[in-house]
């Protein structure tokens, strides 16, 4: 019985999208909506806290796979530069007392540097410049 089920079930998924990390996030964004919902309690909030579930079921079920795969594309980028972001802020409080970080003017890379106060010459890598920094403390 439930094994006939279930093959009802994936004879339905057959050709559709399904779960990807987008999905995973517009869950989880639910998931807090319904937490937050337990303390506001106002009709409104609960018709916000369903737009995400209504995107997670059309996009699961959808059968544009391919427009679904770049949504969530765009996602992961957004994704990987936030987390990139703040990997990059945790890494220079880290770095503190050693190492001071620069943004190269010419190609906006960031470039990790030992301590040293004054004046410096600093060649990028990535771009094979040379620029002149002053570092204060």
């Amino acid at each position: 019985m439930f094994r006939n089920f279930m093959y009802k079930i994936a004879q339905f998924m057959q050709g559709r999208y399904g779960n990807d990390k987008l999905n995973t996030f517009l869950l989880v964004v639910t998931a807090i909506l319904y937490v937050i919902n337990l303390f506001v309690r106002t009709p409104w909030f609960f018709i916000v806290m369903m737009i995400p579930v209504g995107l997670y079921i059309f996009r699961a079920l959808s059968k544009n796979i391919n427009k679904r795969l770049y949504e969530n594309r765009i996602y992961e980028n957004i994704y990987n530069t936030v987390v990139n972001f703040f990997k990059r802020q945790y890494f220079k409080i880290r770095d503190f007392k050693t190492h001071r970080y620069v943004k190269c003017p010419y190609c906006k890379s960031q470039l990790r540097l030992k301590k040293r106060t004054g004046n410096q010459t600093i060649h990028c890598p990535r771009c094979n410049e040379d620029f002149k920094k002053n570092i204060l403390f």
